[in-house]
C-alpha cells in the first residue's frame, strides 16, 4: 500500500463550523486519517501545505467539454487542465458531444480519452432521448451500466409532454438520476433577458416566464411521477420559490445555479457584448440577489460550472448570431471565494455547493474529508489575489467576461484518487 501525508494544513472540522490546524492521510487512494497537527504519521510521500486550506475537490454538475465532435473549441485534455487548475476533481460531461451520449460506444470514448488525459474524474450525462431529439426514450439503463451518472436533454427541449411523462416514469422506475434545464421552448426564442436591457438594445426577449413555465409543469410530472430530478441552472427569483415550495411539499427535486448568473446581470450585455450572451439569460440584479440568497440558505443545493467553450469567432458577430455560452472553469474558483466575500457567507457553507452540495443530490462518495472517503482533495492559497486574464486561459475556449477581474484564491495542488493532477508552479 502506498500512503501520503498532507502536513501543515488547514481545513475544516467536520460540522463544516471551525478552521482545524493538522494533517491528513490518504492510502491508495482513500483518505485514511484526518487529525491535528500534534499527530505523527508515517507515510511513504509528504506534502507541505504551507498553511493553506486543503478541501474536498470541487465537483461540477454541468460542464461542456466539446469533446468528441468539436475539439476546435475543446478537448477532454484541456477542460479537465482548466478543471483542475480550479480544484475541480469531478465533472459531469453533458450529453451534446457529436456522437451524442445515447450509446455506450460514445460513453467508453469518453471514459478511454478522460483516462489519457490529466486523471480529472468525469461522470458523462446520458441523452434522454435518442439523438436528444425529444421523441423516443435512450437506452437509459443500458447507458447507466455504461457508467453515466444522470440523463438530461441538455439543452435541446422536449416538446411532447407525453414522452417527457414517460421518460419520468421510466427514471422512477429504475431509480435513476435526471437532470433537467427548464425552459419553455415557446417563450425560449430570444437571446437576451427580457426587460428595459433588451427592449433598448432591440434584443429579442426571454421572459422569466420562460424558466417558470416549465418548472411548473416539471414539477407536476415530478409529482405525479415520483421521478428524482435535478433542476439545472436556474436563472430566476420566481425559480427559486418553485423549487423551495416543491421541497416544503417533499417533492423529490434538488437544483443548481451557474457560477456566471451568481456575478452577471442583463446590465452587462447593455453594450452588446456577446461574451455575456449566456443561456439561460443572465437576469436582473433581483434575480441575481435571490439566487445569492437561495445559496446561502440551500434552497438551491449546488453551484455549476455551466461551461460552455467557443471558438473565438463564435463570440466575435453580432450578438444576437453568437453562440450562447461562458468558458468558466479558469475563473471558478476564484469566483467561488469571491463570492464568498462579497456575500459575506460563511465559507463551508458555500463550499459544501460546490463539494458535498452536488455528491448529495447524485449519491457520490466524494466531497467530504472523512476517512473512507476518496482522496479527492484540493489545497488552496486562500490569501493569494489575482487578476483574471484571458491570456493565462488554459480551457482552448477563450470566451470568458472577466477579463480584468480581481479574483481570490489560487489553487495550489489538486490531487484526485490520491494523484496530483495539478500543481501550481
Amino acid at each position: 500500500m502506498s500512503s501520503t501525508s498532507i502536513v501543515n494544513c488547514r481545513y475544516f472540522d467536520e460540522n463544516n463550523i471551525e478552521v482545524q490546524q493538522g494533517c491528513l492521510q490518504f492510502t491508495d487512494g482513500l483518505i485514511t486519517h484526518v487529525g491535528t497537527a500534534e499527530d505523527q504519521l508515517s507515510s511513504e510521500d509528504t506534502i507541505n501545505a504551507g498553511n493553506n486550506l486543503v478541501i474536498p475537490g470541487l465537483i461540477d454538475s454541468y460542464a461542456r467539454l466539446r469533446e468528441p465532435g468539436f475539439e476546435k473549441a475543446g478537448t477532454i485534455a484541456s477542460e479537465t487542465l482548466a478543471a483542475a487548475k480550479s480544484g475541480i476533481t469531478t465533472m459531469f460531461c453533458a450529453p451534446d458531444t457529436d456522437p451524442i451520449i445515447d450509446e455506450p460506444g460514445t460513453v467508453e470514448l469518453i471514459k478511454r480519452r478522460a483516462a489519457a488525459a490529466i486523471g480529472v474524474r468525469i461522470l458523462p450525462i446520458g441523452a434522454l432521448t435518442a439523438g436528444l431529439q425529444g421523441e423516443q426514450l435512450s437506452e437509459m439503463q443500458i447507458l447507466a451500466d455504461s457508467g453515466c451518472i444522470a440523463f438530461s436533454n441538455g439543452d435541446k427541449p422536449i416538446y411532447d409532454n407525453q414522452v417527457l411523462r414517460r421518460v419520468m416514469e421510466y427514471s422512477a422506475g429504475f431509480n435513476l438520476n435526471l437532470i433537467v434545464a427548464p425552459q419553455d421552448p415557446w417563450l425560449s426564442s430570444g437571446v437576451a433577458h427580457e426587460g428595459s436591457v433588451s427592449v433598448r438594445l432591440g434584443l429579442p426577449g426571454i421572459p422569466t416566464a420562460a424558466e417558470t413555465v416549465a418548472l411548473s409543469q416539471l414539477i407536476e410530472l415530478c409529482y405525479q411521477t415520483g421521478a428524482s430530478v435535478h433542476f439545472s441552472r436556474l436563472s430566476s427569483q420566481r425559480g427559486v420559490s418553485l423549487v423551495q415550495q416543491a421541497k416544503k411539499d417533499n417533492i423529490n427535486v434538488t437544483a443548481d445555479v451557474g457560477i456566471d448568473h451568481l456575478f452577471l446581470t442583463e446590465m452587462d450585455t447593455s453594450d452588446f457584448n456577446s461574451l455575456c450572451h449566456a443561456s439561460p439569460p443572465f437576469r436582473s440584479y433581483a434575480d441575481r440577489d435571490a439566487l445569492r440568497e437561495a445559496i446561502g440558505n440551500g434552497v438551491l443545493d449546488a453551484i455549476c460550472s455551466n461551461h460552455a467553450p467557443h471558438e473565438i469567432d463564435a463570440k466575435l458577430i453580432p450578438f444576437s448570431e453568437s453562440m450562447p455560452g461562458v468558458s468558466s472553469l479558469d475563473s471558478f474558483m476564484g469566483l467561488i471565494f469571491k463570492l464568498a466575500d462579497e456575500m459575506n457567507i460563511a465559507l463551508p457553507a458555500l463550499l459544501d455547493r460546490v463539494t458535498a452540495g452536488p455528491a448529495r443530490c447524485f449519491d457520490l462518495p466524494q466531497g467530504r474529508l472523512v476517512r473512507g472517503a476518496p482522496a479527492d482533495l484540493c489545497i488552496v492559497n486562500t490569501e493569494a489575489e489575482q487578476e483574471f486574464s484571458i491570456e493565462n486561459m488554459v480551457s482552448k475556449g477563450r470566451n470568458s467576461p472577466y477579463e480584468g477581474w480581481g479574483l481570490q484564491a489560487q489553487t495550489v495542488q489538486t490531487i484526485v484518487n490520491g494523484k496530483t493532477v495539478y500543481a501550481a508552479r
